[in-house]
């Protein structure tokens, strides 16, 4: 699995991450780029092959800048409610006949290739990740111009694009525009000069942060690329974490006084103000934070069947409480107290358990390092809080 330097080289990632990460766009040429190819059209036809995955969300055919409906592309005939309709593969290359444009998202699903860097980027910024493919022919521009809600790393694996960089760039962007007519006006009006024109060519990464205005047209031939979009928490993560914790303090669930009293209502703001202060600052809270971020990425396994790796189990056999304290985390095991870091929500979990196995405890919780919660169990086992335990 290639980690971010290798996916950047020849580029330097210290300086993508400096001058470059959130603040403007970047090009990178093939020439020097060792990254393989995650896509070359032979696997995106085998992947499109596998049609259970193929629906009206993971599937979209766009025609002259506009989505086509989902009866003319997909099987609306015989859908439960809440089921999402399938992708009719005829119907697909009949509109893809006329031109159109096909956009396959969350290919990381059903390509392992993709699954890696997925997985890599999440890692690399602590930020949810998703990859999507884009194919289009000669001369077809299948989006006007507009901004993404994330940043961009869009891989050419097919063919040439011609991308157009524009100088306008939204203020951190959280909703997108309404379609239509006027939206797309406003966009055009409001893009300015272009800053840069990039014809992407095989191999070629182009970086895009989130809220650059852009837009591409495909070259002579068809053209193939996947866009890996990267989407880090914001502050505005920060309010349920924030409501979870403050519901904990009496003075939160109190009632506020009655606002035809300002001054009252005032001095009762600025106390709550102060402990929203107190509680932010907290080590505790940045635990929370940094698991939080953690969560965003998904986790992964690889089987090596028919090869099993056999399971170690767990009894508990004292009972214990985690409490969150302001320094952090810790959990009181008779008259031992055990620092249990950002390991909180496993440990509080297993000590409510009669039994578990170590591989299901990092199943259930995957954003938590390893290490880190083995550390925790060994100290658990050296006060008696669980034992290791034969599974006959």
């Amino acid at each position: 699995m290639p980690n971010f330097a290798e996916f950047l080289a020849p580029f330097d990632p210290v300086e993508f991450k400096s001058h470059y990460y959130g603040k403007k766009p970047l090009h990178l040429d093939a020439r020097g780029r060792t990254l393989d190819n995650p896509l070359t059209w032979r696997r995106l036809n085998d992947i499109l092959e596998l049609t259970a995955f193929w629906n009206e969300d993971t599937l979209k055919v766009f025609y002259q800048n506009r989505l086509a409906l989902r009866d003319n592309y997909c099987d609306v005939g015989e859908i439960a409610p809440g089921e999402k309709a399938p992708a009719n593969p005829r119907k697909v290359k009949a509109l893809l006949g006329f031109g159109a444009s096909l956009v396959a998202n969350q290919i990381q699903r059903v390509s392992p290739d993709a699954a890696h860097l997925v997985q890599m980027l999440q890692r690399e910024f602590a930020a949810s990740a998703g990859a999507n493919v884009y194919c289009s022919f000669q001369g077809v521009q299948a989006f006007n111009t507009h901004y993404d809600l994330h940043d961009v790393f869009a891989l050419q694996t097919e063919g040439e694009k011609l991308w157009r960089i524009y100088e306008a760039r939204a203020d951190n962007p959280m909703a997108s525009l309404p379609p239509g007519d006027e939206a797309e006006k406003w966009l055009v009006a409001s893009r300015g000069r272009v800053l840069q024109e990039v014809l992407m060519k095989p191999g070629d990464l182009l970086y895009l942060p989130r809220g650059q205005y852009h837009d591409a047209v495909t070259g002579a031939d068809a053209s193939l690329h996947v866009t890996f979009w990267v989407k880090p928490a914001t502050g505005l993560s920060l309010f349920k974490l924030l409501e979870a914790d403050a519901a904990l303090d009496s003075e939160f669930r109190a009632y506020l006084p009655d606002a035809s009293n300002a001054a009252e209502l005032g001095r009762h703001l600025a106390r709550l103000a102060q402990q929203l202060e107190r509680l932010m600052t907290s080590p505790s809270f940045a635990v929370e934070v940094r698991n939080h971020q953690r969560s965003l990425a998904t986790s992964s396994a690889t089987f090596e069947l028919p090869a099993r790796t056999r399971a170690q189990y767990y009894s508990t056999t004292k009972r214990g409480r985690v409490e969150r304290r302001h320094e952090g985390f810790s959990v009181q095991i008779d008259h031992a107290r055990i620092d249990v870091g950002a390991c909180y929500q496993a440990v509080s979990w297993l000590l409510q358990q009669k039994l578990f196995s170590g591989d299901d405890l990092i199943a259930r919780f995957p954003f938590i390092d390893e290490r880190e919660l083995q550390a925790v169990l060994q100290q658990l086992l050296q006060v008696g809080a669980i034992v290791e335990t034969e599974m006959r």
